[in-house]
């Protein structure tokens, strides 16, 4: 939620490394091209926004160095235009309120509480549990025996962590999501399938991001691992065993499955599958609703089901658009 504060354009430049060029105005709110009011500040891009921005109402604009004698209203000159009105954006942010009533809590005896940590009613807090100071625990957060939270870590609703599993500092994890779930493994013998004990963990480091309704499995022995500064949307299943390296962005309703390793800076996008066992490399970016079947190298684009290569995948599709013209011909040939 935004929340109402005034800033001057000199104060953000100062703050934020910007320079300013035009008439040192006070800001009150930030919002979009469209919906901006006189005393808020946007941004653009490019040029490709540029008339929008001339109707917009806005009363100032952050734009990039070659934007800057388009307006005869005040603007901050950034590099990174949009990283700017981010930073400058979460200024205005006013976090949710957390609301307590201690009786309605249960804390274990031997969990180790930090400073300063919020914890809403009908949450549980297991024995030996750690929780690093600045916390945020919302209603209905369930953290069993042996959990660990790093510090400025907040947890939404409904939220369950199991046993044993590690959240590191500075990450958010959505409302409804499930951590260190056992995870989907059987052995089928004797006409049935046999549960195969899960008795890992999960261990999330610092700086994650994961949605609401996401399930990340317990490993079978040893840990599944979410690296440093990833960003998981909603809706993701995360398989055990599972190795996700740092940065990486993974869009709704992705599927990973067991002991599948993903590299650095990969990004998954949305509704994409990925079988067990196969390795992923760095920078690797796989495409919407792709399922991938193989091992992928390093800074690889790839689509489609099974996933390839995408410029092979562009001259498949293009063959493809041809076929009903090639079976004319075919047919004419054969007649």
């Amino acid at each position: 939620m935004l929340q109402s504060k005034v800033f001057k354009l000199s104060e953000l430049a100062k703050k934020f490394n910007l320079v300013l060029k035009g008439k040192d105005i006070e800001i009150k709110g930030v919002g979009s091209l469209e919906g901006a009011t006189p005393f808020c500040l946007s941004y653009l891009r490019d040029r490709s926004f540029l008339k929008k921005a001339k109707d917009s109402k806005a009363g100032a604009f952050i734009v990039p160095e070659d934007l800057k004698d388009e307006f005869k209203r005040p603007v901050l000159i950034a590099k990174d235009p949009y990283l700017a009105f981010i930073e400058i954006e979460n200024l205005f942010l006013k976090p949710f309120e957390i609301h307590r009533q201690p009786g309605l809590t249960f804390i274990h005896p031997d969990a180790k509480i930090g400073s300063n940590v919020e914890i809403a009613p009908f949450c549980y807090i297991g024995k030996d549990v750690k929780i690093g100071d600045n916390v945020r625990l919302f209603p209905g957060v369930k953290l069993l025996d042996n959990v660990e939270i790093g510090e400025n870590t907040t947890v939404y609703p409904n939220v369950t962590v199991f046993e044993g599993c590690k959240i590191g500092k500075n990450c958010q994890i959505g409302a409804n999501t499930t951590i260190g779930g056992d995870g989907f493994g059987f052995h089928f013998s004797n006409g049935i399938h046999n549960k195969v004990p899960q008795t890992g963990i999960v261990r999330i480091e610092d700086n994650v991001e994961v949605g609401s309704n996401v399930a990340i499995d317990r490993a079978t022995f040893g840990e599944t691992v979410i690296g440093e500064g990833t960003k998981i949307d909603n809706l993701v299943q995360i398989g055990h065993n599972v190795k996700i390296g740092k940065h990486c962005i993974l869009v709704a309703m992705v599927g990973i499955a067991g002991s599948t390793e993903i590299g650095d800076y990969t990004v998954i996008a949305g509704k994409a599958g990925i079988t067990g066992h196969i390795k992923i490399g760095k920078g690797v970016t796989i495409g919407g609703g792709s399922v991938v079947l193989k091992s992928v190298g390093d800074g690889e684009f790839v689509v489609g089901y099974p996933a390839i290569n995408d410029k092979e995948w562009k001259r498949i599709q293009a063959y493809i658009s041809k076929l009903p013209e090639m079976y004319k011909k075919l047919k004419k040939i054969k007649e």
